[in-house]
Formats: structure tokens, C-alpha cells, sequence
């Protein structure tokens, strides 16, 4: 695609920041990222299968690639940047287009500090202004937040990782939480059952088992007896701890009453949050340092970044006020994505962003 005069200028930006340009190919496995975001987003790729039935798709981003290249060793730790068509079933009833042209920044190495998160940001923004854009609004959040109010509450391990999880998909943290409230509680030989060690819970089975005359089929007293007791630890959020949940993802905030609303809901909630907010407070100093446009009328949502599975930390985008679901920029700290990729046998930290060139022009015309 040849980049207008826009997209060139956003380009330019970019680059002086970003390193070495890099070329990802244009065909990678499906499954990296069905794995990354979940079947959910199967109905946007454009997939084939090959000969041998491997199931492939058109890049629907260029982050992907490039972390996966970064997570093979075929790149370098560094910082790149990238240009170029990204493939993407449009939602039904939208009249978006299959392919688009985008612009963006990868930074693979440095030690994830606040500083590196503001330097991110300016650049996306700046780029963004050089590209022609005149109005547009940020919203941004921090996934690590999140992360940290879910670890201070008294969640079971299974449901930390549902509710993990669940801030990325389709079916949310408040529908999981909706759900677990609807549903009744466990049978009382489940709950009583469950509570007893291994061989107790074994001896208790092979007893219900008899006195219901009954053998098991297809599974042993042991795999039922270990199946009850995974159950019974497998308890649903308390309603305090639920209420919680709902209450942080609620918040929205200016960029200036941000840190205290967030203060104001660890001391209601009864959690710690100092590590995070202590990161949290010095990365919006740094941002107001650098000055970057856009950033004054900026809207902090504990929602933010729920539309890429791989972000875990810092997360921004830009949009139109008007039409906030027309994203000009997303971007964030995704510094978990190579360990994925590689399947731990490599890591990096990592932030980026990706600018839609037709948004661009736009919001030049805006």
C-alpha cells in the first residue's frame, strides 16, 4: 500500500523513536492467535488450510507477527517500527473494510518502567497529531491494576485466572460474576465431600457409591473423589469481593481525579494498590512532562484494553469523541507476550501502538 501524505508524516514521527523498520510476513499460523485471544475472534480472520489441514490466516495486526518473529530469535531484542495491510472480517453490519493500512511501534527489551510507558504515548499521540489529526479523545487504563485488585481479594486460584481472563472476552468479568451469583450452590455430598483429604474423600465416594448400589462407570472413586474436591475449592467470589470487582471496573475518571479515584476505591475495597498506583502516579508525571496532544481532556477507564488479549499493563487509545468505538490508536505494555509466544523459553518486556492510516485522514478532516 503507498502511504499518503498523512500516514507518511505519522510514519516519520515514529520512526525517529523506533529503531529499524520490520517486515512481517504476511501469513502466520491461526493458532498463534486463536491461543492469544480465543476462539472469539476466529469470525474476524481471514483463515485457509493448507494440504496437511494447518489452518492459517492473514495477519489481523502487525504486533503479532513481529512478537513472534522477536520470540523465535528471526529478530533482535529492539526497538522496531512497521507499515503496512492488516486483514480483519469487519462485524456484521459494519462498513469497514477487509483490509487497512497500519502504521506502528514495537519496543521488545528495555526494563518496563513508567518512563517508557510516557515515551510510548507521546509518540503514538504525536505521530497521530503529524498524521493531521485535530480532535480526537484519550482513554487509557492499566490492566496491571486490575491484576492487583483481583490478587488482594479472596478469590480461589481457579477464579483469579477466570476472572483474568474474562477482562479480555466476550463474556466479562460482570457476566462471569452474574453467573456465579445465579447459580446454585454445590449438592451438600459435593460440599462435604470435597472438604476431606484425598483418601477420606476416596473412602467417602466408594461409600455413597454403595449405598446407592451403584459402580462407577468410566471413572474411578479416586477421579471422583479428586473431581470433588477441585469443586468444592472452586468457590465462587463472595458477594463483598464480587461487589468490588464491579465497583473497580465502573471507574471512570478525568486524567487529573484518576489517582484519587483510584486511592478512593483501595480505601473503600479494603485492598492494597500501592505498588500499582505508586507506578501509576509517577508514569502521569512523566506524561505531563513530555505534553503530548491530546492528553489534557484525556478519560482514565478501568475497562481500558479489553479489546487486546495480550496487553498487561499500561493501555491508551484514541478516538473521535463522537464515534468512540472508531479507534484512530491503541497501544499498550504487553511485556508477557513473548514468554507466550515461546512457550517460556524466551522473554522480553514490550509496548507498542498501531495507528489505522484511514482513520487518520479522517480525523484530518475533522
Amino acid at each position: 500500500m503507498i502511504l499518503t501524505t498523512q500516514a507518511a508524516a505519522a510514519l516519520a514521527r515514529i520512526a525517529r523513536a523506533s529503531g529499524v523498520r520490520a517486515e512481517p510476513q504476511t501469513l502466520i499460523p491461526a493458532e498463534i492467535v486463536l491461543e492469544l485471544s480465543g476462539e472469539a475472534v476466529r469470525s474476524r480472520l481471514c483463515t485457509f488450510a493448507d494440504a496437511s489441514g494447518r489452518e492459517y490466516c492473514l495477519r489481523p495486526d502487525l504486533t503479532t507477527p513481529i512478537a513472534q518473529m522477536v520470540a523465535s530469535g528471526a529478530l533482535p531484542v529492539a526497538r522496531y517500527h512497521e507499515s503496512g495491510p492488516v486483514y480483519r472480517l469487519p462485524p456484521r453490519g459494519s462498513d469497514d473494510p477487509v483490509e487497512h493500512l497500519q502504521l506502528g511501534f514495537e519496543w521488545f527489551g528495555n526494563v518496563p518502567s513508567p518512563a517508557e510507558d510516557a515515551e510510548a504515548l507521546a509518540v503514538a499521540l504525536e505521530a497521530t497529531q503529524a498524521g493531521g489529526v485535530r480532535s480526537a479523545q484519550v482513554r487509557f487504563g492499566d490492566v496491571a491494576i486490575y491484576h492487583a485488585v483481583l490478587d488482594g481479594l479472596p478469590l480461589s486460584a481457579q477464579w483469579r485466572d477466570r476472572l483474568r481472563r474474562g477482562f479480555f472476552r466476550r463474556k466479562g468479568p460482570r457476566e462471569l460474576l452474574a453467573e456465579a451469583g445465579n447459580r446454585a450452590n454445590i449438592a451438600d455430598a459435593t460440599a462435604r465431600i470435597g472438604t476431606l483429604g484425598a483418601a477420606e474423600a476416596e473412602a467417602a465416594v466408594m461409600a455413597e457409591l454403595a449405598a446407592l448400589g451403584v459402580e462407577p462407570v468410566g471413572r474411578t472413586a479416586h477421579d471422583i473423589a479428586d473431581r470433588l474436591r477441585e469443586k468444592a475449592a472452586d468457590k465462587a467470589p463472595d458477594p463483598a469481593s464480587a461487589a468490588a470487582i464491579i465497583d473497580y471496573l465502573s471507574i471512570t475518571a478525568s486524567v487529573a481525579d484518576s489517582l484519587a479515584a483510584l486511592r478512593g476505591f483501595a480505601k473503600m475495597a479494603g485492598i492494597d494498590l500501592s505498588g500499582a498506583l505508586e507506578t501509576f502516579e509517577e508514569r502521569l508525571a512523566l506524561i505531563a512532562k513530555l505534553k503530548p496532544p491530546f492528553w489534557r481532556d484525556a478519560i482514565f477507564s478501568a475497562e481500558a484494553g479489553r479489546r487486546f488479549e495480550y496487553y498487561d499493563g499500561f493501555v491508551f487509545e484514541l478516538a473521535p469523541a463522537e464515534a468512540p468505538e472508531r479507534l484512530i490508536v491503541s497501544g499498550g505494555r504487553y511485556d508477557g507476550l513473548i514468554s507466550s509466544l515461546s512457550s517460556g523459553s524466551h522473554s522480553a518486556s514490550a509496548i507498542g501502538a498501531a495507528l489505522r492510516a484511514d482513520r487518520l485522514a479522517e480525523g484530518a478532516r475533522a
